[in-house]
């Protein structure tokens, strides 16, 4: 079949979305397609064309959303400058917005053009892709469609349309437009969420604080995922906090190498805000944000404003919870209470900024990697340290990638398709990460990370 839609979406008010009508696209083609994707949502690829893929045939009528958000800091309304969602695609009971990245201007545009480049819409899926095998709850790609535009950003570029697959694009931010704008349909609105995302929150008097209460752990993992791989979003602005804990929005993000917590890749990121370091204060600073927007509810529904409170003074206790199970369990370690053996080995990675992937797989495998840093005493004593307790290798594996996308390996898989067509270093990137937690040869380039003088200059940007 091709999309099964049921847009529940235009069901609510109209001020929280605009009909919208993608851009008309001479010669669209194909340039990644994700099948296991496609066989995922039940789509028949010989009946899912490029078409259809393009926005160009549609089921229904697209729509844009609008959001707000706090963008690196300040408030700002917001909504789907270069994105409409084709419809909600339901399959086995499940139900998915089918969205199009770069598909043209909408009432939310401003002074934007609603493009975007190929290499950034490549390199969404590579991402995405990535992180879903790294086992990260993640929006996934089911195609970059290339158009026939040429795109203006720091380059020009051939434009192309990235299709998103979601479970929904409803954000902290869109809570925060519905309490600024339309604040008489945050009770509807609410409810709707509810509905569909947590149907198991059964309707009581203290349903607000619990949908509360699981839409901050579901980030609290969601982080805590990306601490545990070195993932960098770089943009953790409200309006890019999925409501059902996806990662989403892989604009100016990237794998950290060498350990560092002031790692910041993000170009418009001047003062570190969303470095790799800091994305768990800004994550309880961010669901502050939301607990604002919600607090109108605790009036209605007879709740108050210090209930949703005593729910975030519990985020510094879980998101530690969460953080040393996770840390114990990259370090071996299957028993609790050994946190201070792990902060003795974070100080040692701060002293040394080792390559933060490779020093699990050694600690695991000795002399599997030719670093000076692995042959010093001091690590030899931590490695004793850590055997007494941990380094379970079954534990370790099931945590620890072998394979991340170095960012070097991505720029040149970019490059290569822009200055001759080809996608074979890109397709071999993606074969690595399909399963990158299995050994494949640890001394290949897809182990091995740049220079120190690359990750110092890399730069990574929103494209927008």
């Amino acid at each position: 079949m091709t999309f099964s839609f049921d847009t529940t979406y235009k069901e609510l008010d109209s001020e929280l979305y605009s009909r919208v009508t993608p851009k008309s696209i001479a010669h669209p083609e194909i340039v990644v397609r994700n099948d296991e994707l496609c066989a995922d949502l039940g789509l028949d690829t010989a009946k899912l064309d490029v078409e259809m893929l393009a926005g160009q045939d549609r089921l229904e009528e697209p729509i844009a959303q609008a959001y707000a958000g706090h963008q690196y800091g300040s408030f700002t309304v917001l909504g789907d400058g270069r994105a409409m969602i084709l419809g909600e695609h339901v399959h086995d009971g499940s139900r998915y917005d089918i969205q199009l990245k770069g598909s043209g201007r909408t009432p939310y545009s401003g002074r934007g053009d609603g493009n975007a480049t190929v290499s950034s819409m490549l390199r969404e899926y590579l991402y995405s892709y990535a992180m879903r095998n790294l086992n990260i709850k993640t929006s996934r790609s089911l195609a970059v469609v290339e158009t026939d535009d040429a795109v203006n950003r720091r380059r020009t570029e051939p434009g192309a349309v990235l299709v998103r697959v979601m479970n929904s694009h409803i954000r902290y931010g869109t809570f925060q437009y519905v309490a600024a704008r339309a604040p008489d349909e945050l009770q509807r609105f609410t409810d709707y969420v509810i509905d569909r995302h947590y149907p198991q929150l059964h309707k009581n008097d203290r349903t607000y604080v619990e949908f509360f209460d699981v839409v901050m752990q579901s980030a609290i993992e969601m982080v805590v995922d990306w601490l545990r791989v070195g993932f960098v979003h770089g943009v953790m602005n409200t309006d890019n906090m999925s409501i059902d804990g996806e990662t989403f929005d892989y604009g100016p993000c990237a794998f950290m190498n060498y350990y560092d917590e002031e790692t910041v890749f993000s170009s418009i990121d001047k003062h570190g805000r969303y470095a790799f370091g800091n994305q768990r204060p800004i994550l309880r600073w961010n669901l502050e944000r939301f607990a604002e927007a919600l607090q109108p509810l605790c009036s209605q529904s007879g709740l108050t404003y210090g209930e949703l409170e005593a729910k975030l003074d519990e985020f510094e206790d879980r998101f530690d919870a969460q953080y040393y199970a996770m840390m114990q369990k990259k370090l071996g370690i299957g028993s609790d209470g050994e946190e201070e053996l792990v902060d003795e080995f974070l100080e040692w990675l701060r002293k040394t900024n080792a390559d933060y992937t490779n020093t699990f797989l050694e600690l695991e495998a000795p002399k599997t990697f030719d670093d000076p840093v692995f042959t010093t005493a001091e690590f030899e004593q931590l490695r004793d340290k850590l055997a007494a307790v941990g380094l379970n290798e079954e534990l370790m594996q099931e945590v620890n990638p072998r394979y991340i996308p170095r960012n070097y390996l991505v720029e040149e898989s970019l490059d290569e398709y822009l200055e001759t067509g080809e996608l074979s270093k890109f397709k071999r990137l993606l074969t690595v990460l399909e399963t990158p937690y299995t050994s494949k040869d640890m001394r290949s380039q897809f182990q091995q990370p740049p220079p120190r003088e690359f990750d110092a200059e890399y730069t990574t940007y929103c494209n927008t």
